[in-house]
């Protein structure tokens, strides 16, 4: 009776496609299939992975899953490699890929290795191998991560191969364009406006990443907070300046990182549509109102009874007058003399108070790292700790709330009469912060029974200044 020909599949891989032709294992199967022909075994499938790290454990290999499916059914007999660590660097992958020809007694065999597990030194060489690649592995991680650390200590640009928006190729030079967009994206942040609405407006410019896609939330965010803008290179925690152009400055680009890294990046709820939501309280109950619309449009602040909530539910009142009202106060009092006096006095951001935050911020890794970590602290030390630094980060957060709210007003009262051209243009989040930045709140009254024109006497500012 004449012997079934092996069924093997043959694994290729490789780290780095850098001109993206693949050739690397264009040759590791060409050299797979003399290698089978020799043998008169039959290559039933073929698996390759390309751009994929075998030595990182966070990467998953989606050919190299198939494979083992492919082993654990019976679809083939064996594995055919061009060489052992291109299937795996790691003790336990090769555990897998063992475990996976047990079933059906599948093997391992290497094209220029002496390895085959049916031999009883085949599995040995295997691991022996595996153990040397992984080695090799740490070893380049550790010459890679030096490298890194003497171009940040020296100031040189990144070296990741993607262009960074805002800067050419090679970091000689700035992109005027790009530039005037991270400007205003900065300028519009410090005004108050969200990280969300500032993206939907340039996508709708269209306006487009290096790659060619449009601006994502998270990813502008990362630019944005990222110290290369700077001219500056980070490591473990400490800055280093750059000998490439700046866009911001540092101490902006520091500002930039503890304002964005306390928002989120929720989408809005419909309520957010409303100018004074979170800002317009009921005079009865002290209640926040919440915005409310009807099936018509019809647009209104309410009180609602709410479990929890200390809301009457008693008070209501339309939308499009009050907020109309607040605009003139508003108008009014940003164009009022004294205010213009008190803000360009005292309109500029404390960057010892940045820097304070961030301190706390850091303090706060190490404090989780002392108890999680080492285990230097008890717990009971660790939420004490931890506590008081939330607390003091909270605190600084609020007044730097405030000095970028006086850098907001500012910006208009620096130009007399400037809001009335800017305030119908400008998107609802600027509008909110100066707002803001003037009222605590606006305190809601009962009307008159029977009156039912809007009444401008229920309407009460609580003004900060």
């Amino acid at each position: 009776m004449e012997e079934t020909a092996l069924r093997v599949g043959v694994y290729a891989r490789i780290s780095l496609d850098r001109d993206g032709q693949q050739t690397a294992t264009a040759r590791q199967m060409q050299d797979a299939h003399e290698f089978a022909a020799r043998r008169d075994w039959v290559i039933a499938d073929v698996f390759e992975d390309i751009d994929l790290s075998a030595f990182d454990l966070s990467k998953k290999r989606p050919e190299f899953e198939r494979m083992l499916a492919t082993l654990v059914n019976g679809e083939i007999d064996g594995v055919l490699v061009w060489k052992f660590d291109r299937l795996t660097r790691q003790q336990r992958d090769l555990a897998r890929v063992l475990e996976a020809c047990a079933p059906h007694k599948g093997f391992i065999a290497s094209v220029t290795e002496p390895i085959d597990t049916r031999e009883p030194h085949g599995q040995f060489v295997a691991e022996l191998l595996v153990a040397q690649a992984r080695m090799e592995s740490a070893n380049t991680s550790a010459r890679q991560r030096r490298k890194a650390q003497e171009q940040r200590e020296q100031g040189l640009p990144p070296t990741n191969g993607k262009r960074c928006f805002g800067y050419d190729q090679r970091y000689t030079r700035v992109m005027e364009d790009e530039v005037a967009i991270i400007r205003e994206a900065r300028d519009r942040l410090f005004a108050g406006e969200s990280l969300r609405s500032i993206c939907m407006d340039l996508n709708e410019r269209g306006v487009r990443s290096t790659d060619g896609n449009g601006v994502r939330d998270h990813i502008f965010k990362r630019l944005l907070v990222s110290p290369t803008i700077a001219a500056e290179r980070e490591l473990a925690g400490k800055r280093y300046p750059g000998n490439w152009p700046a866009i911001i400055t540092p101490a902006e680009s520091r500002q930039l990182g503890v304002l964005l890294n306390k928002r989120t990046l929720k989408r809005e709820s419909p309520a957010r549509r409303y100018l004074l939501t979170g800002l317009i309280r009921c005079a009865n109950c002290g209640g926040r109102m919440r915005a409310h619309a009807k099936a018509d449009g019809y647009r209104r602040y309410v009180c609602t009874r709410s479990p929890g909530y200390p809301n009457c539910g008693s008070m209501s009142i339309v939308a499009t007058p009050v907020e109309e009202l607040v605009r003139e106060m508003i108008v009014a009092a940003v164009n009022d003399e004294r205010l213009r006096e008190q803000v360009l006095s005292d309109g500029t951001v404390d960057q010892g108070l940045v820097e304070s935050i961030r301190a706390d911020e850091r303090a706060l890794e190490e404090l989780a790292t002392d108890y999680y970590v080492e285990r230097a602290i008890t717990r009971e030390e660790f939420a004490v700790a931890r506590e008081a630094l939330n607390g003091r980060i909270e605190g600084l957060r609020l007044r730097l709330a405030r000095q970028s709210q006086s850098r907001v007003l500012g910006d208009i009262v620096s130009r007399p009469h400037a809001i009335d051209q800017v305030w119908e243009t400008a998107g609802l989040d600027w509008r909110r912060s100066v707002i803001a930045a003037l009222i605590d709140h606006v305190s809601i009254r009962a009307g008159e029974p029977g009156r039912r024109p809007f009444d401008p006497n229920r309407v009460r500012p609580v003004w900060r200044i």
